[in-house]
């Protein structure tokens, strides 16, 4: 069961790399030039993507010789800005970069950008991708969500009390979440995939998220009335919205619960469609 097609698969991993790239831009200093003429050439590389995209009809096959083009233009493209991440992230433990972003946000772009390469590794054979299984699927998703709550926590001023403690409730329950999931990948060492208790799992999640996600997007609705203070970007903030939606809609092949709530979201930022 997939609630994804390729086309839009692509979509969504494309445009979460190109939104990566630009937080990149925006978070070195003016004096690395070299590093932000590579990100701005990668902004622009995701873009001519996105646009060659846009040109193919979704309903073609995807074994079919265009599909298999793109996917192998999209593949050298997203490969080479994972190694131009990493080669961030290596300067940054290293402190000999100016650049406002942390090792461990890097560990989040990475890990997404290297599930993009896993899809690619499939679409440039012509192939239907295999999914993930289900603690996989945790293990990616739960990571990204936890940084997005810490992340709102660190990006709003000290005044906005109220905020930093709701993001910190959320944060205990995502770090409650990623330990539960570790001991049940233990568990499947001699239990079958999908038993009762891991599917649970998945549906606590779920509904976490898609709370979580409703929370957030009231701090959006004061950022855009200017009624929140922060140091960020209605496009930093939105980037949320697309990924939770993939998750949910990932979510909802193990917890059919889920299925409403993920037919009804978007798998873009509401203002940057």
């Amino acid at each position: 069961m997939t609630t994804i097609s390729v086309w839009e698969e692509h979509l969504f991993w494309l445009e979460i790399l190109q939104d990566h790239a630009i937080f990149v831009r925006d978070h070195l200093s003016p004096e690395e030039k070299n590093e932000i003429a590579m990100a701005e050439r990668f902004i622009s590389s995701f873009g001519i993507l996105l646009n060659n995209l846009r040109k193919i009809d979704p309903a073609l096959s995807s074994s079919g010789s265009e599909w298999v083009s793109f996917a192998q233009q999209a593949y050298s493209v997203a490969y080479e800005y994972y190694r131009y991440e990493g080669h961030l992230q290596n300067l940054r433990i290293k402190n000999q970069i100016n650049f406002n972003l942390s090792p461990t946000y890097l560990n989040g772009t990475l890990s997404e950008n290297q599930e993009y390469l896993r899809l690619l590794s499939y679409y440039v054979n012509g192939q239907e991708a295999v999914p993930q299984r289900l603690d996989q699927l945790l293990d990616l998703w739960l990571e990204d969500q936890l940084g997005h709550i810490i992340l709102l926590r660190n990006l709003i001023d000290p005044i906005e009390i109220a905020v930093e403690r709701q993001t910190d409730l959320y944060s205990q329950r995502f770090q409650m979440f990623i330990l539960q999931n570790h001991h049940i990948k233990g568990f499947l060492r001699f239990t079958e995939q999908g038993f009762p208790r891991q599917n649970e799992l998945a549906l606590e999640v779920g509904r976490t998220v898609i709370e979580m996600n409703k929370y957030i997007g009231t701090v959006v609705e004061k950022y855009k009335g200017e009624r929140i203070l922060n140091k960020t970007t209605l496009r930093f903030l939105e980037h949320h919205f697309p990924e939770t939606c993939y998750f949910i809609k990932k979510l909802a092949v193990f917890a059919p619960e889920l299925l409403s709530e993920s037919t009804n979201c978007s798998l873009r930022k509401p203002s940057f469609s």
